[in-house]
């Protein structure tokens, strides 16, 4: 059997900071991978170190001592604007309150990562297509002028979701993107993540406060005090797709 190809990989990860006289140990020594493909739930309490490690992940925090690759990319020495080409290019972010700009409709706001990136310059006519493709990828054909508060929390987050796939991420971070959700809700969007792990083969690492969330993921990694206290396989993940047929529906959407 082929080996996967590890999207992840830390080696002896920590971060450190400075606070006054303080000094706070987010992470202490950290090792783990994520291989192509995985659906990994990230768990543990408040101050466990989570919330850290993912900022780590996405290119937004630097960390202090260890080693960090990404898609094959030794990210741990690259500057800030190389941290920021990488995340524009390699990474694809879900934020549990949506983040899609107010005045702006759907379709433009899943264009925002092609108007910002460096590797390639995309016409109207292009953005306006994978903005498309991106939307009907995650059922939102009919709404792609529709601005932010004309659709439900759910659509807004599969606006989210949308923006994050357009340029065809190594892999989604999202961060308690059910957490602002009702419970069938935050399974349609489980769904969403499940098709995309499954068809497309796209790595998603999702922190989650909910064991019941964690149960779709193949894998679950719980933080406490800085450290990795459990990494277990789900054998069995739930189906969110069997899990709705089995949920009543909405009374509108």
């Amino acid at each position: 059997m082929k080996e996967k190809k590890k999207v992840i990989e830390v080696k002896s990860l920590e971060k450190i900071y400075d606070s006054g006289e303080v000094r706070v140990h987010a992470l202490r020594g950290v090792s783990l991978s994520v291989e192509e493909g995985d659906l990994v739930a990230i768990m543990g309490p408040s101050g466990s170190g989570k919330s850290t490690f993912m900022n780590i992940l996405g290119c937004l925090d630097k960390l202090s001592k260890g080693e960090y690759f990404l898609d094959g990319h030794n990210v741990s020495k690259m500057s800030k604007d190389e941290l920021a080409d990488i995340r524009n290019d390699l990474i694809g972010f879900v934020f549990q309150g949506f983040n899609l700009l107010s005045r702006t409709s759907a379709l433009e706001n899943v264009q925002l990562p092609l108007l910002y990136s460096r590797e390639k310059s995309y016409s109207a006519a292009e953005r306006d297509e994978l903005a498309k493709k991106s939307l009907d990828a995650v059922g939102l054909s009919g709404r792609y002028y529709h601005m932010p508060n004309q659709i439900s929390g759910g659509q807004q987050q599969r606006v989210a979701i949308a923006r994050a796939l357009i340029k065809n991420p190594a892999m989604i971070l999202a961060d308690e993107p059910t957490g602002n959700l009702d419970s069938r809700t935050s399974v349609e969007i489980m769904n969403i993540f499940q098709t995309m792990n499954r068809t497309k083969g796209i790595t998603v690492v999702l922190v989650t406060h909910s064991n019941e969330i964690a149960e779709y993921a193949d894998r679950v990694i719980v933080f406490k005090d800085g450290r990795v206290i459990e990494d277990r396989r789900n054998e069995h993940p739930l189906n969110a797709a069997e899990v709705l047929k089995n949920m009543p529906l909405p009374e509108d959407d």
